[in-house]
């Protein structure tokens, strides 16, 4: 273990007496500012990283949806599916003497785009055959990346959805028009279904949205509710995602009128369901919760990818033997520096925004976050070092301190960390971290604590 020493008396002082960036504080007493203590730095401690799979983690919840395909050789390919839950905006009353017209889909882009942007992606959209809200909790206000639900086996609709949203261009698609054609009679009969919205959702439980295009990484958000009313009848002015029920009533102008169905913005099931294809990778026998490869089963790197629950363990072999170091000792500053891959991230494979630290066990349960001295949720965003090199560091001394007081070395369920993103991240957008342990004498992944003897 490298250790560096130094009797610096002002040093030791100045670290105890200022508050880092990340909101750790410290207090002097007079035991540290007697002129026998010495601060010491170590940051050479024996780390042992892992890819842990969690079976689940919260997809639901977010004001709009995403949808796509990620597409990774080295960890395995993710698809993301959602579904929406559906109901009439208004309701109408269609006159008997009109005529059905079409039932058209609009995808008003939010603004998000991930990966390849030259080729149009495909997409399917099918009739989910069960209510989508949670099955086992009725109370349950959430629903999981794992659940999927049945669906029709013909599709409603393809649709080609358009690269580049940022521009704001609506991808729409004709849809069935067997479906279309049932849902005017109805209107038009005032069946109850299409009379009050508990009814509607009773009698058509939803969307199902299906990526086609498998060929690339992209990924797509687009809005699904909006305070907005689209008055223009043109499908290129949709403001939010849309079904529309066009129809035509005597006296009408050439574009007709419409009927709008739109997703419930008070239904908080609307979510994401995940497909992970591991087969091949390093990464295949990821098969349950919990699953673990270390990372010399895996070409020396562990991995974080969000839609596919892969997350990064780092376990502290050699930690507890810090208190050797004296039999008087204090840590008082410890971080946590986590270097990603060189050349693993582009515009493509995007890194995290922000990671955090969960403290596990020998079983890979999540029991709490890591916290910092204030009692905080220790996080981190992306840092960029003078060299351009992106980093993420963490205030880990009230783990450390924790970690060092126990006898790890006595314990059956010794600590470690777990480093994840957050649900919000891990159900809306395809990133990866990829990181290098430091079997090549790198310092990829670095604890680094100083610490006060006396």
């Amino acid at each position: 273990m490298k250790v560096r020493i130094f009797l610096l008396v002002s040093l030791i002082a100045a670290i105890l007496c200022t508050c880092d960036n990340d909101g750790d504080s410290y207090d002097v007493g007079d035991v540290f500012t007697d002129n026998r203590s010495v601060l010491g730095y170590v940051d050479s401690f024996s780390l042992k990283l892992s890819t842990v799979r969690l079976d689940s983690f919260i997809t639901s919840g977010s004001p709009d949806i995403f949808m796509g395909y990620y597409k990774d050789e080295k960890a395995g390919n993710v698809l993301a599916e959602t579904y929406l839950p559906i109901v009439f905006s208004t309701k109408t009353n269609i006159p008997e003497d009109s005529e059905y017209d079409s039932l058209v889909v609009c995808f008003r882009p939010k603004g998000g785009w991930i990966g390849d942007t030259i080729q149009p992606k495909e997409i399917k959209m099918y009739e989910v055959l069960e209510e989508i809200r949670p099955k086992f909790y009725a109370d349950q206000q959430q629903m999981f990346n794992h659940w999927k639900l049945a669906r029709s086996s013909a599709e409603l609709a393809t649709v080609s959805i358009e690269p580049n949203p940022r521009r704001g261009v609506v991808s729409w698609a004709r849809m069935s028009d067997s479906l279309g054609q049932i849902w005017f009679d109805m209107i038009v009969k005032g069946d109850e279904a299409m009379d009050q919205k508990d009814y509607f959702e009773e009698y058509f439980k939803g969307i199902c949205i299906v990526p086609q295009t498998t060929s690339c990484s992209w990924g797509l958000d687009f809005v699904t509710s909006s305070t907005q009313y689209p008055e223009s009848k043109s499908v290129d002015d949709a403001v939010q995602f849309e079904i529309r029920l066009y129809y035509r009533k005597p006296g009408d102008d050439e574009e007709g009128s419409y009927m709008s169905f739109i997703v419930d913005a008070t239904n908080p099931y609307k979510y994401v369901h995940f497909e992970n294809d591991r087969s091949g990778t390093s990464f295949e026998n990821l098969q349950i919760d919990g699953d673990k490869v270390g990372s010399e089963e895996s070409g020396n790197v562990s991995y974080i990818q969000t839609g596919s629950g892969m997350v990064l363990r780092i376990d502290f072999p050699t930690l507890s033997g810090l208190n050797s170091a004296s039999e008087y000792m204090s840590v008082v500053d410890a971080r946590l520096l986590i270097k990603p891959r060189e050349f693993s991230y582009n515009e493509e494979y995007q890194l995290p925004s922000t990671l955090y630290l969960a403290i596990t066990d020998e079983t890979n349960d999540l029991h709490s976050n890591v916290l910092d001295m204030s009692g905080a949720v220790v996080s981190s965003s992306i840092y960029v070092a003078s060299d351009g090199q992106p980093y993420y560091v963490f205030p880990v001394l009230s783990f450390v301190r924790r970690f060092v007081n126990m006898k790890v070395e006595n314990s059956n369920n010794p600590m470690a960390i777990i480093v994840l993103p957050s649900d919000a991240e891990s159900s809306t957008s395809f990133k990866r971290l990829v990181v290098d342990d430091n079997s090549k004498f790198a310092e990829n992944v670095q604890l680094q604590i100083y610490y006060v003897t006396y």
